[in-house]
């Protein structure tokens, strides 16, 4: 059966020579019904000795000599070897020669594909092909294959005892493919629900099942509410508190508002009928959120988790909006009287948990107006008390707030010097200890905003001091969220050129035309609008800068309308219509949709993105957004979670946003700029028209909605972001 075969590098040639003498192949008489095989196997040896992957895997491990040449003797005399013993082996017949030539190649291919697919070493080689002979003999001899399988990882099970296995006929194979069951579930706990179904009637199933209801509830809770699958009945015949307690939950119809409170009742800090009471009622309800939320924090610093804390964040943040905030932002016209009467009934925890969960729905005027009714319902208006009250939780989210709303300055008045910097040193210290980035990036948008010189220089000193003891510890993590916050805080002016040379990230002050242009020379820019009442006088705003200029040819289509200049550079802009929602069959989404298509079967891909519409409505325009994007003006809320998902898909884009709605006063006036210098054939240049914008808003109103907006170049979180991720790779 030994060939001739070129193995791994050239310069092993002479060394190998001797293990590649052909025998005399002629010798041994091979059956007319199995030459396929030998000759399909043959093959196989030929494509691993010539295997670039498996070269390359070698050279990466700068090459063992004597795992090449273990390997080049296993792939080619101990295959041939072998080959040649189930070939000759009188005491087999047929079906059994065909069964263990096969189960060769098979071997032999998964090999292969593993090694191509870049999940197996090469040195696994060794041990698939000494567990095959070990497997084939004990199988040849009708012995048990159990024992042999127990000593093997999951990954050497799968290959023999998968799925077309040829140890089919052996009485073991049942017991190992349970046995392997339990590897997988070992190294996949996540996956035991969703797998365990054919174990059901196995002893062991009762414990995996309770095993998933303690670490992982909320994919328990989804499969105790399938009642009529055999998992769901299953599971209602285990009797056990925890999965009790979730199968109650799941046939409740009022489960989903229950089950953010398991930890509490499952230790009896709370009944599940008074849980049930309570979310009868939105004031009751949303009152035991915020008190077992900060129940959860004092448990957290007593590294005692409750099950499903997060559940409980997530719940205040969406009944605080659907209860609190969405009727204060929709009551913005009126006095404050009416607008904030909702919030009468509530103290100044409850307060506090509205401002912290609602960043990214709150208006300007929304926040101002519950932040001085928290602070009037805190006692004697200390902001250091509060903090304790809440345990401090979230209490970088609030100062990032305070901060970007003007109101950290006299919040931190609010309490004893001492106490103010000690808050403050706290703000920016332990930020490596978390595993996103969401504190880091509120640390970054708050410094601009900070008035203090000697509370700067506190901070800047205190992240200098955070850099040094993170690269002392060998804390890749801090180190780089530190040595970023001190580079944007030394000048936060000038920022991002320092981060341009340091972290390699695209300049941000300027972008030009001929980079945002597409292959025909054109700029091309989408534009989503929303058919609520706002959006629609948004949208009539906004075309009021096109219509009937000479500059610009406005046609309107079924679902969207196109401008384009006349008047010097090529400057496309589509924007879908703003169709009420009169029947709930959501047109704004199908405008939105239909335009996408028709763009993309154009080849008119948007380097310009403009969001116009409420925070609520941003999540669907990022759900749309291009990757072709390069400026993205939000127009809402430029929180955290907003500004890495832009990022994620456009990690070069240039993001104008605001701490409110967009407002078509401040809105327009920066569209108009910045595509006049288009066409015009400047592209854009932030800092000009960030200048020329502060001479229009000079005073009033329109001076306070500007203010809100942050450009490109001073957008220090989204400068963290790219900075942090360009570090890390």
């Amino acid at each position: 059966m030994i060939r001739n075969c070129a193995f791994f590098f050239t310069f092993f040639i002479f060394s190998l020579s001797t293990a590649l003498v052909a025998q005399d192949t002629g010798k041994l008489s091979i059956d007319i019904k199995r030459v396929k095989l030998h000759e399909d196997i043959n093959h196989q040896q030929d494509v691993l000795c010539g295997r670039a992957p498996l070269r390359d895997k070698l050279l990466k491990s700068k090459f063992d000599t004597d795992l090449a040449f273990l390997l080049t003797d296993l792939f080619i005399r101990q295959t041939d070897d072998l080959q040649d013993f189930i070939e000759t082996d009188k005491t087999t017949d047929h079906r059994i020669k065909v069964k263990y030539l096969t189960g060769l190649l098979l071997m032999l291919e998964k090999y292969d594909t593993g090694i191509k697919a870049g999940n197996v070493e090469p040195g696994q080689g060794i041990i698939l092909f000494d567990v095959y002979k070990e497997l084939l003999l004990a199988d040849r001899n009708g012995v048990s294959l159990l024992d042999i399988a127990t000593r093997q990882s999951f990954a050497v099970n799968q290959v023999f005892f998968g799925v077309n296995s040829i140890f089919y006929d052996n009485s073991s194979l049942k017991a190992i493919r349970l046995y392997m069951y339990k590897q997988f579930v070992a190294a996949n706990p996540t996956k035991v629900l969703l797998s365990i179904e054919p174990y059901l009637e196995e002893p062991f199933s009762d414990t995996l099942i309770v095993a998933s209801a303690k670490a992982y509830p909320m994919q328990f809770y989804d499969y105790a509410a399938a009642t009529t699958t055999k998992l769901g009945k299953k599971i209602r015949q285990i009797k056990e508190p925890m999965v009790e307690l979730l199968v109650k939950l799941a046939d409740d119809k009022s489960g989903r508002l229950i089950f953010p409170f398991m930890s509490s009742i499952f230790k009896g800090r709370l009944s599940y009928d008074s849980v049930s009471e309570a979310s009868k009622n939105d004031f009751a309800y949303y009152r035991l959120l915020v008190k077992t939320q900060i129940d959860f924090v004092k448990d957290l610093r007593a590294r005692d988790t409750p099950i499903l804390y997060q559940e409980i964040s997530k719940m205040i943040a969406k009944k605080a909006e659907e209860i609190f905030i969405n009727e204060v932002n929709a009551l913005h016209d009126e006095n404050e009287e009416v607008r904030f009467k909702i919030l009468r009934q509530l103290n100044f925890q409850e307060l506090y948990y509205i401002i912290v969960t609602g960043e990214d729905v709150l208006y300007t005027s929304s926040y101002t107006g519950i932040y001085s009714r928290l602070m009037s319902a805190v006692p004697h208006n200390a902001g250091d008390s509060m903090l304790m009250q809440v345990r401090f939780d979230k209490f970088r989210k609030f100062i990032k707030m305070a901060a970007g709303y003007n109101r950290l300055d006299p919040f931190l008045a609010s309490m004893p010097d001492s106490s103010a910097a000690l808050l403050m040193l706290a703000f920016v210290r332990g930020l490596e200890k978390s595993t996103g980035l969401e504190d880091a990036v509120d640390v970054a948008d708050s410094y601009s905003s900070i008035k203090d010189e000697n509370m700067k220089e506190m901070l800047w000193d205190e992240i200098g001091s955070n850099f040094l003891l993170q690269k002392a510890v060998g804390n890749k993590h801090g180190e780089v969220i530190y040595d970023i916050l001190s580079f944007l805080f030394s000048s936060a002016d000038d920022s991002s050129a320092m981060l341009t040379s340091r972290f390699h990230i695209p300049p941000v002050y300027k972008m030009s035309f001929e980079n945002l242009a597409d292959h025909a020379g054109r700029v091309v820019q989408q534009v989503f609008f929303y058919g609520d009442k706002d959006g629609r006088e948004s949208f009539v705003n906004f075309m009021s800068i096109y219509n009937n200029k000479t500059e610009w040819k406005v046609t309107k289509k079924v679902n969207w309308v196109e401008i384009k200049s006349l008047i010097g550079k090529p400057v496309w802009i589509f924007a879908n219509l703003p169709f009420e929602n009169e029947n709930g069959d959501d047109p704004d989404a199908k405008a939105q949709g239909l335009l996408s298509e028709y763009l993309s079967a154009d080849s008119l891909y948007p380097t310009v993105v403009i969001h116009r519409g409420h925070s609520y409505h941003l999540k669907y325009t990022i759900n749309q957004l291009p990757a072709s994007a390069k400026i993205v003006v939000l127009g809402s809320c430029g929180g955290y979670q907003n500004l890495n998902a832009v990022l994620d898909i456009c990690p070069e884009a240039h993001i104008i946003s605001s701490k409110e709605v967009g407002t078509k006063i401040v809105n327009d006036p920066i569209l108009k700029l910045m595509n006049e210098s288009l066409r015009m054939g400047y592209g854009v240049d932030w800092i000009a028209i960030w200048n020329k914008l502060e001479k229009q808003f000079a005073s009033g109103v329109a001076k306070e909605r500007f203010g809100n907006y942050i450009p490109p170049h001073k957008n220090l979180g989204a400068l963290f972001i790219k900075a942090y991720s360009n570090s890390m790779q």
